[in-house]
């Protein structure tokens, strides 16, 4: 059941690089973390069971490793959705202890690395001197192929070097804990599939499965032909114009960030701040003509055209 399940999931590579903490994902973000950092611990000999992080009594809570303060990444990251898209992605979060979190506030990543190293390996191993009593550490990362991922930062790495390493990282442990062995797929089962934790073009020996195609608005309207492939559209917000492009998939790629949305409303949710958006009714297009049309009214022109049957909201 779980085999048939996974062959049709609509999940690739290029959004799982990109994803992060959004609206409405606190939770699931939260058990990714709590996977990983278990992982790690158990990997390195040392206490941390998912149940441990899970437990009410010893809150853990999520911990950005770079403050919400843009203005001190602005010579490198001058765009301030680009800066919120890097902090929250996944590779840029741990878990931490509520109390600990709490005491860390808004201290700046240089300063709060030398505070990590009492906490659990995943965090800790941002801290230079926690390599150097720790051999199992070393052990991990050589049985796991993480070397160029697992490790600490010169304290002048620019924030999207770290944030972009270390999601590298988090995939790549993710296709270890759930990998087709561990979960008891037959050999049968494994050549239809592939890894989505690792890049298409990684050398592990798993074939590559045809892509699913999404079952959206967008991307019916694109299969339809009532939209072209790498079409820009735009979200007007506040007085600024965020752009996207929608790919043959139906996905849609922030141009300011390179995030990569299956959801319309998601790519709009996130432009806002907001847990949801009217996507289709936002989110605009230049026709030939000039005209400048919603998604939404798009759509319900090509319905009523006969090029589109039916409708999703």
């Amino acid at each position: 059941m779980l085999a048939a399940q996974v062959r049709g999931e609509e999940c690739e590579y290029a959004v799982l690089n990109g994803f992060g903490l959004r609206g409405t994902n606190r939770g699931q973000v939260k058990y990714l973390l709590v996977r990983l950092t278990a992982f790690v611990q158990q990997g390195c000999g040392q206490r941390g069971d998912v149940s441990d992080y899970l437990d009410d009594a010893l809150p853990y809570q999520i911990e950005h490793l770079f403050a919400n303060k843009p203005e001190r990444h602005r010579d490198e990251i001058p765009d301030a959705l680009r800066f919120r898209s890097l902090r929250n992605q996944l590779g840029g979060l741990v878990l931490l202890p509520d109390k600990d979190n709490a005491s860390l506030g808004a201290m700046p990543y240089d300063e709060k690395i030398e505070l990590y190293g009492r906490q659990n390996v995943l965090v800790g191993v941002l801290d230079q001197r926690y390599h150097r009593r720790f051999p199992g550490l070393r052990e991990f990362v050589k049985a796991h192929k993480v070397d160029g991922l697992m490790r600490p930062f010169a304290t002048k790495t620019p924030m999207a070097t770290i944030v972009q390493t270390r999601q590298e990282l988090y995939l790549r442990l993710c296709s270890r804990i759930w990998s087709f062995d561990r979960l008891g797929f037959s050999a049968t089962d494994q050549v239809k599939l592939s890894d989505p934790f690792l890049r298409p073009d990684a050398d592990e020996g798993v074939p590559t499965a045809r892509k699913t195609r999404l079952r959206t608005d967008v991307a019916r309207m694109v299969a339809a032909g009532v939209i072209r492939p790498g079409t820009r559209i735009v979200f007007t917000h506040l007085g600024s114009s965020h752009w996207a492009q929608i790919n043959d998939e139906g996905r849609i790629t922030l141009e300011g960030t390179g995030g990569i949305y299956s959801k319309i409303d998601e790519a709009g949710a996130f432009v806002r701040e907001t847990r949801t958006c009217d996507g289709m009714g936002m989110w605009c297009v230049t026709r030939e003509d000039g005209e400048v049309i919603s998604l939404r009214a798009l759509r319900d022109q090509a319905v009523a055209a006969g090029v589109l049957t039916g409708r999703r909201t």
